[in-house]
C-alpha cells in the first residue's frame, strides 16, 4: 500500500495497524471473523448489518470492509451502493468491499461487481483464504 509518511496510509488510516468492517448478522461469523483478522495482526470494526456498516463507515477510518450478502434490512448490496454513495458525496477515497457469502461467485459474483464491491470471500474460508483476500486489497497482515 503506498504511504503519505512512515506511518499513514495513503487511504488516510492514521494507525499503523491496519482496521477492517467486517458487516456481518451471524454472531458466531462475526466472533471467528474477529479472532481470524486478530491472527493475521489486524483490528477490525463489527456491524451486525448493512445499516450500521453504512453508519460506521461514515465515521470510522478502515483500509478494508468485509460485507456479508445475505443480512436483514440492508442486504450487502444495497449497502455496499450506500456505502460507494456516500464516499462519493463527501469526497472520501473509495475502500475495497469483499463480499462474503455462502454462495458461489459464478452466481453472486456479478451482482457484487454492479453494485461495487471489488472482491468475493466464500463462506467459510480459512485463515489463508482471508490473507489472500487481504494482501490482494492492500491490507497489510502478519503471517497468520
Amino acid at each position: 500500500m503506498p504511504m503519505d509518511d512512515a506511518n499513514t496510509p495513503a487511504t488516510g488510516h492514521a494507525s499503523p495497524v491496519p482496521h477492517v468492517l467486517v458487516a456481518e448478522d451471524h454472531p458466531v461469523n462475526r466472533v471467528v471473523a474477529q479472532a481470524m483478522l486478530a491472527s493475521l495482526g489486524v483490528s477490525c470494526t463489527l456491524a451486525e448489518d448493512g445499516e450500521e456498516a453504512v453508519q460506521c463507515a461514515a465515521t470510522v477510518e478502515v483500509d478494508l470492509i468485509l460485507m456479508d450478502l445475505h443480512m436483514p434490512g440492508l442486504d450487502g448490496l444495497e449497502a455496499t451502493r450506500q456505502l460507494r454513495a456516500q464516499a462519493a458525496a463527501a469526497g472520501r477515497a473509495r475502500v475495497p468491499v469483499v463480499a462474503m457469502t455462502g454462495g458461489d461467485e459464478a452466481q453472486d459474483g456479478p451482482a457484487c461487481l454492479a453494485a461495487g464491491m471489488d472482491g468475493f470471500l466464500a463462506k467459510p474460508f480459512t485463515v489463508e483464504a482471508l490473507k489472500d483476500c487481504l494482501r490482494r486489497h492492500g491490507v497489510p497482515c502478519t503471517a497468520g
